[in-house]
Order: C-alpha cells, then sequence, then structure tokens
C-alpha cells in the first residue's frame, strides 16, 4: 500500500489523469483450444496464471514442488463438509475466511453434539492454512493466535516437512506469482475451489539456503509481533475493567417479567422511551451496564462530547468508480479494516474522487473506526500505515480530542460493554445501520488522564506492533518476488 502523502502528491492533486487500457496477450495453442472445447474467450486461458509459470520456469533456481515425493510439504489436507448444529453458547467456530483478521472473534457457536471431530477441526501451530473456497488461495500461519481455535471445513491445511521453511513457503504463496499458481489451474484458467492434490502442481524454486532462512526469520518474527498485539489487546480490555471497577458482562442480570419461558418481556417506562419503540434498543442489559457505570467512581459522558470526539465522520454513500492501482487510491471495505494485510483492496478513482477523499475518506493514524451498516460495531485503531488509505462510507471514523488517549476510547468501544452500547442504536429492516449522531450518543465513562494512559498506551504499542510486523512480512514477500523474478 501507498501512503498517503506520496500518493497524494503525485496523483490526488492532479485531476485529469485517466486510467489507460492495459493489454495483456499470451499465446494459446490451437490443440489446447480444441481440447478445451473450442472456447475462444480469452478470460477461458488465464493470462495472469499462465504469465506466473513463466516467471517461475525462467527462475535461475532448482524447482521443487510443494507438496509430493520430496517435497516442501509432507502432508496437505482438508475436512470433509459437516452439519453443524448452531447454539447461543457452545464452542466457537471460525469461517475460513477470519484467518486473515489481526483479532479472530467468534461469529458463531457450535453444540459438542456436531456430528464431527472438532478437535480435529481445530489448527495445530505452524500449519499454513489456505483458504480453499468461495474466496480462495489467501493464507496464514498458525501460532499463539489461532492454535487450538476450530475452524470450519474451507481450509486446506499445510504441514512443513522442514519446519525452518515455513516462513518461505507463506511468503511464496503471499507473492503475486505464487497466488496466481495457487488459483489457476495448469492451464492457467481460474480455478473456484482448490483440493489438496492441487498442491503437488505448485512449482517452487529452492532459493539459496540463507536467503530462505531470512526470510523464514523475518516472517515469524512479524507473527510473533501478531502475538504480542493480542496479548497487549487482551491486557488492556482488562485494566479497563479493573480501573473503571466494572463487572465482567456475563455478570450482569438483566431483569425479565418472565424468566422461564423463551420469550423475553420486560416493561419500560413512558418517560425512558427517547422516541424509539424498538425492543432492542430498551434491551434491559443496557439499563444494567448504565447502572454500573453509576456505580462507578468514574465521570459518565459521551462520545460526542468534545473533550472525547473532535469530530466524527459519516461519508455520504457514493457511486464508486474503481481502476488500476497506479491510478487510484486503496479503498477498504468494512471487513478490510478487520484484517492485518488487506486481501482484497479495491482502488478509488483519484480523478472522480478527489475532493470527497479529502473531506471525507481519508484516514489518518489513530483515527478509531466503527463499522456502522450490515456488522455493526467492528472497532479498528487506525494503524500508521493505514494512514493516507481510504475507506468505505460503511465506517464511521471518530477523529479523537486532543485532551484524551486515543488508545483509551478504542479499548472502552472495542470491549463488550461498548459493543452492546453501540448496537443498541441499531435501525433498519433488512441492513442494520446506525449514523454519526447515534455513535456521538453513545455513553462513555471518562476517567482520568493517568487511567486513560495506562489503559490507551497498551493499545497504541499494540498498533505500533502491528505497523512493525506489516513491514517485516512486505519486506519478505518482496525478497521473494525479487529472487524469484532475476534473470
Amino acid at each position: 500500500m501507498v501512503k498517503f502523502n506520496q500518493k497524494l502528491q503525485s496523483i490526488l492533486l492532479k485531476p485529469g489523469i485517466l486510467q489507460k487500457e492495459d493489454l495483456n496477450c499470451v499465446s494459446v495453442r490451437l490443440s489446447e483450444i480444441q481440447e478445451r472445447g473450442k472456447r475462444l474467450d480469452a478470460s477461458y486461458y488465464g493470462i495472469e496464471g499462465r504469465k506466473a509459470r513463466q516467471i517461475i520456469d525462467r527462475s535461475p533456481y532448482p524447482k521443487v514442488t510443494l507438496f509430493g515425493k520430496n517435497g516442501f510439504a509432507q502432508r496437505v489436507y482438508h475436512f470433509p463438509r459437516f452439519r453443524r448444529i448452531f447454539v447461543e453458547d457452545g464452542i466457537p467456530i471460525f469461517t475460513a475466511s477470519q484467518i486473515l483478521d489481526l483479532i479472530p472473534v467468534p461469529k458463531k457457536f457450535v453444540s459438542i453434539k456436531t456430528k464431527t471431530d472438532l478437535n480435529a477441526l481445530s489448527l495445530k501451530e505452524h500449519q499454513i492454512v489456505v483458504t480453499c473456497s468461495g474466496t480462495i488461495g489467501f493464507c496464514t500461519i498458525v501460532t499463539e493466535t489461532l492454535k487450538n481455535k476450530v475452524f470450519s471445513h474451507d481450509l486446506i491445511r499445510i504441514e512443513c516437512t522442514d519446519p525452518k521453511e515455513i516462513g518461505y513457503i507463506y511468503a511464496f504463496l503471499k507473492t503475486g506469482i505464487g497466488h496466481k499458481t495457487l488459483t489457476t489451474s495448469n492451464y492457467g484458467s481460474v480455478v473456484t475451489h482448490i483440493e489438496p492434490e492441487h498442491f503437488a502442481d505448485i512449482i517452487v524454486p529452492k532459493l539459496p539456503d540463507d536467503v530462505r532462512k531470512k526470510i523464514h526469520e523475518t516472517v515469524m518474527h512479524s507473527f510473533k509481533l501478531r502475538d504480542e498485539i493480542n496479548k497487549l489487546l487482551k491486557q488492556a480490555d482488562e485494566l479497563l475493567f479493573e480501573r473503571l471497577k466494572l463487572p465482567s458482562l456475563k455478570d450482569l442480570k438483566p431483569q425479565y417479567l418472565n424468566e422461564k419461558d423463551d420469550l423475553r418481556v420486560f416493561s419500560l417506562r413512558v418517560g425512558n422511551w427517547q422516541k424509539r419503540i424498538d425492543g432492542s434498543f430498551h434491551l434491559p442489559i443496557i439499563n444494567e451496564i448504565i447502572k454500573q457505570f453509576k456505580k462507578s467512581p468514574m465521570e459518565l459522558t459521551t462520545i460526542g462530547d468534545k473533550r472525547v470526539s473532535k469530530k466524527i465522520i459519516l461519508p455520504g454513500r457514493f457511486k464508486r468508480v474503481y481502476v488500476n492501482e497506479e491510478y487510484g487510491m486503496p479503498f477498504l471495505s468494512s471487513g478490510d479494516i478487520l484484517q492485518f494485510d488487506p486481501a482484497q483492496v479495491k482502488y478509488l478513482s483519484t480523478t472522480y474522487h478527489s475532493k470527497r477523499i479529502r473531506e471525507h475518506l481519508l484516514l489518518q493514524e489513530n483515527m478509531i473506526l466503527v463499522t456502522c451498516s450490515g456488522t455493526i460495531g467492528n472497532v479498528v485503531l487506525v494503524p500508521k500505515h493505514f494512514d493516507g488509505l481510504t475507506a468505505s462510507q460503511h465506517v464511521l471514523r471518530i477523529v479523537p480530542s486532543k485532551e484524551i488517549n486515543p488508545g483509551y476510547i478504542y479499548a472502552f468501544l472495542a470491549s463488550n460493554y461498548g459493543k452492546e452500547l453501540i448496537k443498541r442504536f441499531t435501525y433498519g429492516s433488512v441492513v442494520d445501520e446506525i449514523d454519526d449522531k447515534q455513535l456521538a450518543s453513545v455513553e462513555f465513562p471518562l476517567p482520568p488522564k493517568k487511567a486513560q494512559d495506562e489503559i490507551g498506551n497498551l493499545v497504541l504499542d499494540a498498533n505500533k506492533k502491528w505497523t512493525e510486523a506489516y513491514k517485516l512480512e512486505k519486506a519478505a514477500i518482496a525478497e521473494v518476488e525479487t529472487q524469484i523474478t532475476q534473470k
């Protein structure tokens, strides 16, 4: 990704730069056309996949299969589909795409009665896992953050013969060349599902031992930092509850009129309705949270307080014009912002959207992002390497006041208490929404500066490690690409 200051000077302030048409071409044998149903549409023959294989073929280094006899991996496997029994409080299960998240949070829970071996589905340390259905070819390494977590069947597990090759194989699969060889067949056509046997067709250049060792160590250092990030954020969450003298959300006992039935019924005073008649806005758990705040010695205010936020930005909806990387600004979706390194970034035209980018869409370090459409209440503190990127209108931006530690705002909004207070404002019959005025109304405990900094500095340290880990991984991937493409 490109930092804003560089990109802004070279592109954003120079209107009238239009994307040129790129001409990609490749030769196809007549026999191949006949073998493949006499198809003449170019996309069927996967130009980019062919080019990736040609680059590998021309590489000066020995070629080794990823999986197979004398290959880098001794075992590549996945699990069959199974019928899941979802429950409210069971075993957390993660979706395949969540391997990319910086902080994976389970969205669903399955019963122990589910007829499959859930222990076998849990990830093992030092595996490389790859998404193999739907969005395919994205990967990560299992370290402390993902170890023993149960994931769906839509993941292929790779176990390397030599543990010291894990970082190198991961970096290769993360390169554009490696990704294209993984997501296209030998003929170059795009595949929609990957099976373990496909990995026997992937050829990996075997770089010199010292180069592979350096790449492996760089990648594993990056993953070590990721584990440290999660530990720091967990510490910040625990310290938040300790300093605010708040009980765990699970310990709160909301009162309902009828506790025996599945239908939860509660009463509401007319004076407390706040012009909202949807039951979710008045859930008893919210009253319990507010009661705990009032018991706390901390001042209670709202996110909209000028001591907390300088402003809250809700970009308006607009028709997006996407372009190739060199003609646009990286544009993150509400899902991208949760990922360690967004895998499918689109690029927004700076020619058509320059004003909107400058005024509403631009991200700045230490902004607090809150998803406000579809999935409500995911929170991210903008790290340094996101500074200057743009993000979707489905993400609210909180610009923190100079008086407050931005890490503390994140810690509270990302806590269980904060998420409940954000989600209560949800409206919409089909797509859930919240807006800037509603986010400004969220209750917010304001402790002394010392307590803010104790909590917030842990979050800021985590964000520094996020940027450091990101740079290390990018450097390792770039080194693999440089070595493979040299003549």
